[in-house]
């Protein structure tokens, strides 16, 4: 009896056959090879990709690497990680890649190149294991169209250079073997396809788990499939079915995913189990990582061919499927569904499959997301596009299937459906690479330049990261706070020598990466501490003895009992009893497919209808491998010659000869400082629908939205010069009063990466930045007014706008009008509220408040909002009352009816100028007389000059009428270059201000050009302007420091009262600024 065999080993008798099948073989791998070059051209560098999680992976490695160096080849715990105090982090992340990377980096490669080999090995097999599966069903040219759509898919090359997931990156070319060895294993009871199907699971566990989570559900349903239609097992229909019965067809599929399950328990089940020992809520902490906040929008899912822009300095691809992908997979599908009734189930099967995981990524799926709660696990919805892109993959290939029936009808026909079949052939394959091309661009960076043990905890401090991961959510549960990095570094000290008492000495320390020894001696009995993070599997020993673990507060160190006398502290890192209990279902996992492979190769003849290289309706010509061979290369030529020189729409600049093409809404405008006006370009703006021409001629919009959407803007911003500062956007929703509505904070938009600090800007490129405006929860509809601001992240200090032709348009732009619509879910009465009150006079309901302060002067401006619902329009009077109970202020409060839902009223008022000081209470009155209190407000009036003061110069110039100049005082007008100019003004209240008007003091040249200033508030920011009381002097100091090397001349001072936006109160003559002396500079 001859037993199973290696696909690749002949039987005796189809030697030659063989032979010619492995070389054939041979030659599409190579191929395969080939073709992938486009894809892998980015990592042919000593750079590494800028993708979100590049050097997460790479300081992985390193840590992997160090535990190769002392001889640990797996290791769950990551003794150098999180500031050298421990981190568990092999425990829940698979290990395989960052293994693979330190053992290539051990044969002399460099880090960067071993990451990269590995990402490109990853990707490489991805396309030979899915031409091995697809071959099977749809031939060698059919597996050819597989591997390279699942190459080119275009999720799968977001995931190797822009997610930058090493371990998701290797783990694509697993899936396909795990189905290859299942259907082998169930239609043939093939021992290598057992065991390939076995392994592969596990090593896929291995890589990337969530990944096999992810298309578990494929394998479940992949093993249902062969059992259900029996015609699968058959080569033709009258063939009689040798895989024997559908339910042991089924269980034999499910006993060898049971046995990948089981072998891979040893790290699958302490990582889920284990979950409670870590603060994995950290990773569900920020907005990005809640799954609700990833679905994918359909233009995005189904995205386009893009162009790669190489002006553009944060160019960031979708997270896509493809329309090309899926037009050509839907194309394949419908081809192989027309040509035999035999590919149908199989067709059925991969479409319903596709149809499923794509329908998880859209936001139709939501309800099944909070149905399931297992799903959330996932994080992001768009992950389920791996196995929707392997299934669109796989279906491509039924564009190269021709069956024998077919072929058999006469020679001719067949030769010219080849032929046809053929040129369809590499017509996809070409529109497959070509059209997906736009997503290989990827920034390169350099790698951090201390790659070891030591740089990598100097590079989490200075990125406030921890262990490789986004949120530091791996990090022990007895830790509260990580305590900064100590010198030696904590693995060459674990004991802390603060625990020491005076009365101790150390003899003796050892110090491995999961081990440590200390020897010491004590005249008292002391509790040590260990510089390792408490978690399972640390055990201590105190003179052989094991010793009770305790945590020091807050940072979670390991700390144990030492007696007095001399004593030896072993602590090591081993299996917990789940951790053992894990191994043991691995190993009996492992037992139990030796015995099934045994049993198989026993009993289970070797045949050509067995044999994988032999089992094909179609081979290919010899004459038949040039065209391949040329288009290859021709693709490679392509895009090395004419795509990345910018010649083709896939790759060309949008900005250039100073001007920006396709932006939706251009601008002219640029921003600075008066004597520097051009230091960055606005070209315009994105996702901003509709338009009109504002009064500075620069392009406003209007748009619509529910009350509850976030609204979305992009702007397109340019260095006009290398920046010094980093710049911050800030973008406000206003409504008439200037009251905020929108959060204070942006978030920033889903599906874009942010470009880098603005002080790394180049000039010869142009940076996106995209953003959700989110309004305040209860905000009802209405018209507002977005404002843009671009403001120094160190101080706030605002750069000024200004228009083409130079004219100042003020720190704050314009953009346009937002009509918010009615929420389309109702704002719900569980808002956040300061003082929560449930009160109502039956119409309205009044349920609660918030306060800006709890302090003020007289005449301050503050915010009260009130949250509230009305059954209809009514109307309160919102007031404020003394401590005795009298009424002290009052201002109207309107309720309108704005339909279902809690709503929000934010009222900017200003305190009377007359309020005494006291404290006081706020009080709504409904119309009823019906009342409530809450609240505190202290006041505390000014100490008021009602006196004019003496002035050295009296000018007596009202402004606006609103406030007069009285005088000033100056203490020298001859005053030398870099010399301090001392001023006092003294100003007189005409009326109550109603609005905080600035004090500029303004050096002047002969040419009115500025070159000495000081702008604050009234008397050093303490008096605004708001708070003066009609009658009243204020005196208002200022210092303005002269240039060093100002030339000698005469220089004017002058000074007024401007806002914020820049418009200044004038005197009766129109001019908008005070003359007040001549200053001399010798």
């Amino acid at each position: 009896m001859t037993h199973d065999r290696h696909p690749f080993t002949p039987h005796s008798s189809t030697s030659g056959q063989a032979f010619s099948a492995g070389r054939r073989a041979g030659f599409f791998l190579f191929l395969i090879t080939l073709l992938a070059i486009p894809v892998l051209q980015p990592l042919f560098t000593t750079q590494i990709s800028c993708g979100f999680d590049t050097v997460f992976h790479l300081w992985r490695a390193v840590q992997a690497g160090a535990l190769l160096d002392e001889g640990i080849l797996f290791s769950r715990w990551a003794p150098h990680m999180a500031h050298g105090y421990g981190y568990p982090l092999f425990l829940y992340q698979s290990p395989f890649s960052a293994q693979l990377t330190a053992v290539l980096h051990s044969l002399n490669l460099s880090w960067p190149v071993a990451l990269n080999m590995v990402y490109g090995l990853g990707i490489v097999a991805s396309g030979w294991t899915m031409w091995w599966l697809a071959r099977t069903f749809w031939d060698d040219w059919g597996g050819l169209v597989a591997a390279v759509a699942y190459l080119y898919a275009p999720f799968h090359a977001y995931v190797a250079f822009y997610r930058a997931s090493l371990s998701e990156t290797v783990s694509w070319s697993l899936p396909p073997l795990v189905l290859w060895g299942l259907y082998r294993w169930q239609r043939e009871k093939s021992s290598w396809g057992l065991g390939t199907a076995v392994f592969s699971f596990i090593l896929l566990i291995y890589t990337h788990d969530v990944t096999a989570y992810a298309f578990l559900p494929l394998f479940v349903g992949w093993i249902l499939l062969w059992g259900i239609d029996g015609r699968f097992g058959r080569r033709n229909f009258g063939e009689p079915l040798k895989a024997g019965r559908s339910w042991q067809v089924i269980g034999r599929g499910g006993l060898a995913l049971l046995l990948g399950i089981g072998g891979s328990a040893f790290f699958w089940l302490p990582a889920i189990l284990e979950r409670n020992a870590i603060q994995f809520g950290r990773a569900n902490s920020a907005w990005p990582f809640l799954y609700f906040n990833n679905f994918l929008p359909l233009d995005q899912l189904l995205a386009l061919p893009r162009n790669a822009d190489p002006s553009l300095l944060n160019d960031w691809p979708l997270r896509a499927l493809g329309s090309l992908l899926l037009i050509v997979a839907l194309t394949g599908a419908g081809l192989a569904w027309r040509r035999s009734d035999r590919s149908r189930w199989l067709v059925g099967f991969l479409l319903a499959g596709l149809a499923g995981y794509v329908f998880l990524t859209v936001s139709w799926s939501e309800f099944l997301w909070t149905a399931v709660p297992q799903l959330a696990a996932f994080q992001f919805p768009w992950r389920f596009l791996a196995p929707a892109s392997f299934l669109a993959a796989f279906l491509c290939g039924g564009l190269g299937k021709v069956y024998p029936q077919i072929s058999q009808i006469n020679a001719d026909f067949y030769f010219s459906l080849r032929l046809r079949a053929s040129a369809l052939n590499l017509l996809a394959i070409v529109v497959l690479a070509v059209g997906h091309w736009g997503w290989l661009y990827p920034d390169l960076c350099d790698a951090p330049g201390n790659l070891s043990v030591a740089g990598m905890v100097r590079w989490e401090q200075a990125t406030q990261t921890l262990g490789s991961t986004a949120s530091g959510e791996l990090l022990p549960r007895a830790v509260e706070i990580v305590p900064d990095p100590v010198e030696p570094p904590a693995w060459e000290a674990r004991l802390d020598p603060a625990s020491l008492p005076d009365e101790a000495t150390v003899l003796a320390t050892v110090y491995q990466p999961l081990a440590t020894k200390i020897e010491l001696e004590t005249a008292v009995p002391f509790q040590a501490t260990l510089r390792i993070f408490n978690f399972p599997g640390w055990r201590v020993t105190v003179n052989g003895r094991p010793v009770p673990i305790t945590r020091a507060d807050p940072e979670g160190w390991i700390t144990v009992p030492v007696p007095d006398g001399r004593s030896t502290i072993q602590a090591s890192f081993g299996e917990t009893p789940l951790r053992q209990g894990a191994d043991g279902v691995s190993l009996v996992s492992m037992v139990l497919l030796l015995g099934l492979i045994w049993q198989a190769r026993r009993s289970n003849q070797y045949s050509v209808n067995s044999n994988q290289l032999l089992n094909t309706d179609y081979r290919p010509r010899i004459t038949e491998y040039w065209p391949l061979l040329t288009v290859a290369l021709l693709l490679i030529a392509a895009k090395l010659l004419l795509v990345d020189a910018g010649q083709t729409p896939l790759r060309q600049a949008r900005l250039q000869d100073r001007a920006l093409a396709g932006v939706e809404q251009p601008m002219q405008v640029t921003l600075g400082t008066p004597d520097n006006p051009a230091q960055v370009r606005l070209w315009g703006l994105d996702e901003w629908e509709g338009g009109s021409t504002g009064s500075a001629g620069l392009s406003r919009s209007e748009q619509t939205v529910p009350a509850d959407t976030p609204l979305t803007l992009t702007l397109y911003w340019q260095a006009l010069q290398p920046l010094t500062a980093n710049y911050k956007v800030g973008l406000t929703l206003l409504d008439e009063n200037g009251v905020r509505w929108s959060d204070e904070g942006l978030r920033d938009y889903r599906w874009l990466r942010n470009p880098p600090p603005t002080s790394g800007w180049p000039t010869d490129q142009y940076a996106l930045t995209a953003y959700f405006i989110d309004m305040l929860p209860g905000t009802p509809p209405g018209d507002y007014q977005l404002q843009l601001s671009f403001f120094e992240e160190g101080n706030l200090t605002p750069l000024t706008f200004y228009s083409a032709d130079g004219r100042p348009l003020g720190p704050q732009l314009e953009l346009g009008t937002v009509t918010l619509r009615p929420p389309d879910d109702p704002w719900p009465a569980t808002l956040p509220m300061q003082h929560r009150l449930e009160i109502t006079d039956g119409t309205t309901t009044l349920l609660g408040s918030n306060l800006d302060r709890t302090e003020a002067t007289p005449g301050d401006p503050l915010l009260v909002t009130l949250f509230w619902s009305a059954e209809e329009a009514s109307s309160a009077e919102l007031g404020l009352v003394d401590e005795a109970g009298e009424p002290a202020a009052s201002w109207p409060v309107t309720f309108p009816d704005y339909g279902e839902g809690v709503w929000r009223s934010q009222l900017l008022l200003r305190l009377p100028v007359s309020l005494g000081n006291g404290r006081y209470q706020w009080q709504l009155t409904f119309p009823n007389g019906l009342t409530v209190k809450w609240g505190e407000l202290a006041i505390t009036a000014p100490e008021r000059l009602m006196t004019m003061p003496e002035v050295e110069t009296a000018v007596n110039i009202t402004l606006s009428e609103q406030a007069s100049l009285v005088g000033f005082s100056l203490e020298d007008g001859t005053i030398a270059a870099g010399e301090t100019v001392n001023l006092e003004l003294v100003w007189q209240a005409v009326m109550e201000l109603s609005e905080s008007y600035r004090v500029f003091v303004h050096v002047l040249g002969d040419d009115g050009r500025i070159v000495a200033q000081a702008d604050s508030l009234p008397a050093n920011w303490t008096r605004p302007t708001t708070g003066w009381l009609p009658g009243e002097y204020i005196r208002d100091a200022h210092s303005l420091t002269l240039p060093p090397q100002l030339p000698p001349g005469d220089y004017t001072l002058v000074t007024g009262l401007y806002l914020p936006n820049g418009s200044r109160l004038q005197q009766p003559n129109g001019q908008d600024q005070i003359p007040l002396t001549t200053i001399t500079i010798p």
